[in-house]
């Protein structure tokens, strides 16, 4: 039988039951938390967690009638998070730098940092109240999961093997790399039997980085995290033949757009990526012999040109998720004055130069010094 409530206990008032007298914003909340969230947002000087209020105390956007929604309450609401970020603890992304480096230590790791060259978008597919996504940290920062780091450095290694052998499907391929088992390892050794001498040794190294379904890889990569406060940006998609979309009318002009909001990481925010090595198969620390480090290096190597080459998160056919190689002394434009004090980094093998990038800020310092005259001049 269901329990019934004691006759002296009120009945629980949520915030989403009535409007509030003192604010038209609501909080789908019980009333008391949705009261101390509105106490302490207007203190500017209290820290404040972006995550959490993008996972517990986001604007209720639908509380309204269809026929009285405001239709930019959704906007409002991501909006509300993006001007919230400057004010995420400082203090605790230092404490939280300073443990993912003891992490990586332990673990053997190289670490590098790379800044974002446009947008980044961390976590668009997750569920959320807002429709899309977002990945934020415990502690309120986004972040790249380490299994996404991972995914981009796989993606590219998989991409070199796959223009080696001329393979289409690369489906296929991983699935011949990835497979184990004794029928699966007969496979493998038959394919590989197959392929010359170069493509052999990277498919091995491939299996040895990053491991089989039966067996784990040697390589450990870590959350990729933000070395200083990010600036969150508020960005949109705008898609406008919706109902084409859905499969009930063909693409015509007279469909209402339908905007889609988003958040993004700003342009230029500094990202620490680590890359670890097991010794053994419990991970043990140990020293690398000249093979682990020929291996550890390639790993690594291979996650840089992902980041570079492939991108990473949400939208990269758009131009999303690229990260480039921050050049010496350079200082990001969003960096705030509680950046965090840089902390020792293992030596790393040279930063892999992208040529298009050096091609492309050759040209730009050759438009920068000529006059507007000029400029019209080199049009052709």
């Amino acid at each position: 039988m269901p329990q019934q409530r004691p006759q002296n206990r009120p009945p629980r008032r949520h915030a989403d039951r009535a409007p509030d007298a003192q604010s038209e914003v609501r909080y789908p909340i019980p009333a008391a938390s949705a009261q101390a969230w509105r106490t302490i947002r207007p203190q500017e000087r209290v820290s404040l967690n972006p995550g959490l209020i993008f996972d517990r105390f986001v604007q209720d956007w639908g509380w309204r009638e269809q026929q009285f929604r405001d239709k930019e309450a959704k906007k409002k609401a991501w909006q509300e998070i993006a001007n919230i970020a400057p004010r995420a603890d400082a203090d605790l992304l230092v404490a939280w730098n300073e443990r993912w480096q003891a992490g990586t230590d332990v673990a053997n790791a190289i670490t590098f940092s790379l800044k974002t060259d446009w947008r980044f978008i961390a976590g668009l597919g997750r569920k959320g109240p807002l429709e899309v996504g977002f990945t934020f940290h415990r502690y309120g920062f986004p972040i790249l999961p380490g299994s996404s780091v991972k995914g981009v450095a796989r993606a590219w290694a998989l991409l070199q093997i796959a223009e080696k052998v001329g393979a289409t499907d690369l489906k296929e391929l991983d699935g011949i790399l990835s497979a184990d088992g004794d029928k699966e390892r007969k496979k493998y050794a038959d394919w590989k039997a197959k392929q010359p001498a170069e493509v052999q040794k990277l498919a091995d190294d491939f299996r040895t980085i990053f491991g089989t379904i039966a067996v784990a890889g040697r390589a450990i990569f870590f959350d990729a995290i933000p070395a200083c406060k990010p600036t969150l940006e508020l960005d949109i998609m705008n898609p406008h033949f919706p109902d084409y979309y859905q499969g009930n009318q063909p693409p015509t002009d007279w469909q209402s757009p339908v905007p889609v909001y988003f958040l993004t990481v700003a342009a230029n925010t500094e990202f620490r990526f680590a890359v670890g090595w097991r010794v053994d198969d419990e991970g043990r620390r140990g020293i690398l012999d000249a093979e682990g480090r020929r291996l550890h290096d390639l790993a690594q190597q291979w996650l840089k040109y992902g980041l570079t080459r492939l991108g990473a998160g949400a939208k990269t056919s758009a131009g999303y998720g690229y990260f480039r190689i921050a050049r010496c002394g350079e200082r990001s434009e969003n960096t705030p004055s509680t950046e965090v004090a840089p902390l020792s980094e293992k030596k790393v093998p040279p930063a892999l130069e992208d040529p298009h990038q050096q091609v492309g800020d050759e040209f730009v310092r050759h438009l920068n010094s000529l006059t507007p005259k000029g400029v019209a001049g080199q049009i052709v």
